[in-house]
């Protein structure tokens, strides 16, 4: 009970921290309402859930100790939010926002985490750390997984809330376009500056 209360403590200090996917959520809630944050969120959580599985089958070990394959992936993640940064830019400059597919908030969440490497490290270092030295591990490590995905859904969600109660500042048309273009800038911030963090840690 001791270890699993210091990693609920740990992992909450993880997931509050704002990161990508804080602002992938954020964005998607400003342009979309709540229901974007809902799914965005889940769409974060489902990424989550796969570099868990990917952790017990040793494929994020694998990752995490290939420099090279670890550099690729976060090149692919910072493609993707450079991409999604010049998307929010481009919108920023339209009328009107376009009619979106439904399921385009959960499929940016979702990329946005698996193109997100340290969580595979997070599952595979940090996370090992606080399993029984006897008994059912994979047990042990699905439920500490699980409190880390469950924290996260939380704090991403208070984060889609919180953009939501802002929602209605950026409802006319200029607002609009100041918020997509300023989101749009971050992402691409962001982006840039994993893509170059990778490419020099190689």
């Amino acid at each position: 009970m001791t270890d699993i209360a210091g990693y609920t403590a740990l992992a909450c200090l993880v997931v509050v921290v704002p990161g990508a996917d804080t602002l992938v959520v954020v964005r998607n809630t400003l342009s979309g309402g709540s229901g974007s944050a809902v799914r965005t969120t889940t769409g974060v959580c489902t990424g989550l859930a796969a570099w868990a599985l990917l952790s017990s089958a040793g494929l994020a070990a694998a990752v995490a100790a290939s420099p090279t394959l670890f550099a690729v992936l976060r090149v692919a993640g910072a493609v993707y939010l450079v991409l999604l940064g010049a998307q929010a830019i481009i919108a920023g400059s339209r009328v009107a926002e376009p009619e979106l597919p439904a399921g385009r908030d959960w499929r940016q969440g979702a990329l946005t985490n698996l193109g997100n490497p340290k969580v595979g490290v997070f599952y595979t270092s940090l996370l090992p750390q606080f399993l029984p030295s006897h008994g059912s591990t994979l047990g042990a490590a699905a439920l500490l997984a699980s409190i880390h995905i469950a924290l996260s859904f939380l704090s991403l969600l208070a984060y889609g809330v919180l953009a939501a109660r802002m929602g209605h500042i950026f409802r006319e048309e200029r607002w609009r376009k100041v918020l997509e273009r300023c989101a749009g800038t971050a992402l691409c911030a962001v982006g840039l500056w994993l893509m170059v963090s990778a490419v020099a840690g190689t």
